[in-house]
């Protein structure tokens, strides 16, 4: 038996699932926006404390999230970018781990000290803890692999050399495809990536509506459902709005 996925076998430990999601080799740029989902969902599923994760990619200089769990991370993201303060943009730029907290004491991991106007925007979503890890692959570095968790000190007990290896071959595989394909195709994909989101949020909402899900859960469903039938998210999220699929899927079917 084998998980839906990527035919990984039931009942490997967590940290080996995980592992094998991050892993493997990209041919090309049309690939990659299935691979960082898979990644961002596989390392919210497996790092504990985690409760949100983002993935952020800096192309020409200029960061995007490429992945994210639910919409608060890629809210939470956009803050960044638009005060240009942040864990994942410090973690992209210095090219180093970047641990914060929220809402606590103005300490040298705090977040409210460090990125004052940012820590004030997302304390409204809940969030105490913050961990960006830089994607450096060689000498290049891409981006962050950010995670989010709602509880105070969330990561100070996880296993840090599962992540940290995690974002390690995420970077690999991102660098790699780059070299083979290009920023400037890469570009491309980030901009109908953009135009694909609002359709697969707006299927995200149907199912949470009709099936009474919650957000990670009306996800799994399109990713699993997308697989098994062997056709695009955004394919499935538009048959979804039209309501040529919901109709036939059992409520058993969308799990919690």
């Amino acid at each position: 038996m084998t998980d839906i996925d990527t035919g990984t076998a039931v009942g490997s430990h967590p940290q080996e699932v995980l592992l094998q999601e991050v892993g493997g080799v990209l041919s090309s740029v049309d690939e990659m926006h299935d691979y960082v989902v898979r990644v961002v969902h596989s390392v919210r599923n497996h790092v504990t404390g985690c409760d949100e994760v983002g993935i952020t990619l800096l192309v020409d200089g200029r960061p995007s999230t490429v992945a994210y769990t639910t919409v608060t991370t890629l809210e939470i993201d956009a803050v960044q970018y638009q005060l240009d303060e942040g864990p994942c943009l410090e973690a992209a730029r210095t090219q180093t781990e970047v641990l914060a907290s929220l809402g606590g004491e103005l300490g040298e991991g705090s977040a409210d000290a460090r990125w004052p106007h940012f820590a004030e925007a997302v304390r409204r979503d809940g969030m105490r803890s913050l961990l960006a890890l830089p994607l450096v692959s060689g000498d290049v570095c891409v981006g962050a692999l950010n995670l989010y968790g709602h509880a105070p000190d969330a990561f100070a007990a996880f296993e840090a050399s599962l992540v940290r290896t995690a974002a390690s071959r995420v970077a690999d595989a991102i660098v790699a495809v780059l070299q083979l394909d290009g920023a400037q195709r890469l570009a491309g994909q980030l901009e109908q990536a953009m135009a694909s989101r609002a359709v697969i949020e707006q299927a995200k909402g149907a199912i949470m509506a009709m099936r009474g899900v919650d957000e990670h859960a009306s996800f799994e469903w399109l990713r699993e459902t997308s697989q098994t039938r062997n056709i695009k998210v955004r394919t499935l999220a538009e048959q979804v709005l039209a309501g040529l699929v919901a109709a036939e899927v059992p409520a058993d079917d969308v799990t919690a």
